[in-house]
């Protein structure tokens, strides 16, 4: 599986893809905000423009994290076959003509066993899906520009990853939401592309910003809308279960430099299941 990781930061990032300091990628032991990290290292390098008639009829190879999560599933050592087929292709933002495209994948990857005794013939499989975001360059091609690739099935950490884009500050804010399988919940991570090219993490400073004890009564993450920075989550009580809050915490937000800073926030209750 490819889970967003951490890494050498990326230095340069071609066609519409930015350069950036490297104190403000989080770093490589900062498990709070190791789904910053991971999303920023979604960005493509170097990427290669490709025909927009090509794009929606075959996969893209692009380069894999080299700190992606290792597969769960069982496996072998050594990967005998890899096929991949463009599961959906069509426009991710409302735009006319759209200005991105996304496109998801169906990886199905053939290994030896990882149980020896089943004979050197057998065979284990994993599946993986992939998203990838193309922005509309000239003549008709696209360019890759941030993707994921993920297991499925029921060893997998993630149930979902989700992309969704917003015009923010004259340029694009990329959301990025990940689901965990089971119970987990989901987190969601922001990058922010500049009108001159330049991508930037955005640190989410308003969860310090909340009321004193705000923070340990999330237990499942926010889900905040890209396109108008609202965000709404499960607000705990002490004697609520696991699956049902008594109250939803609603906080407004805005871009303010590198951050997403509290404006405001309230608690209403939650509506009966």
């Amino acid at each position: 599986m490819r889970l967003v990781g951490c890494a050498a930061v990326l230095v340069g990032i071609l066609a519409g893809a930015a350069s950036l300091e490297a104190q403000k990628v989080p770093a490589r032991d900062d498990s709070r905000h190791s789904l910053l990290r991971a999303a920023w290292r979604g960005l493509v390098p170097a990427p290669r423009a490709v025909p927009s008639t090509q794009a929606g009829k075959v996969c893209v190879q692009l380069p894999e994290d080299e700190e992606s999560d290792a597969i769960q599933a069982p496996h072998g050592d050594s990967l005998i076959a890899s096929s991949c087929n463009v599961a959906s292709f069509g426009p991710a933002d409302s735009t006319v003509p759209p200005r991105w495209m996304a496109a998801h994948y169906a990886w199905t990857s053939i290994y030896s066993a990882e149980d020896s005794s089943r004979g050197a013939r057998a065979r284990d499989t994993v599946m993986e899906e992939e998203v990838v975001l193309f922005r509309n360059g000239a003549q008709g091609h696209l360019i890759p520009v941030w993707h994921e690739r993920f297991e499925t099935g029921d060893h997998a950490i993630w149930r979902s990853v989700t992309p969704e884009l917003a015009p923010a500050r004259g340029g694009t804010l990329l959301s990025v939401m990940q689901c965990a399988n089971g119970t987990g919940g989901c987190g969601q991570e922001f990058l922010l592309r500049h009108p001159d090219g330049r991508w930037v993490p955005l640190w989410q400073a308003w969860l310090d910003q909340l009321p004193p004890g705000f923070q340990g009564r999330i237990r499942h993450g926010v889900r905040i809308d890209p396109k108008t920075l609202r965000g709404e989550a499960g607000f705990y009580g002490d004697r609520d279960p696991n699956c049902c809050a008594s109250q939803n915490l609603i906080v407004h937000l805005t871009v303010r430099e590198d951050s997403l800073v509290l404006l405001r926030q309230a608690l209403r209750p939650a509506m009966s299941p």
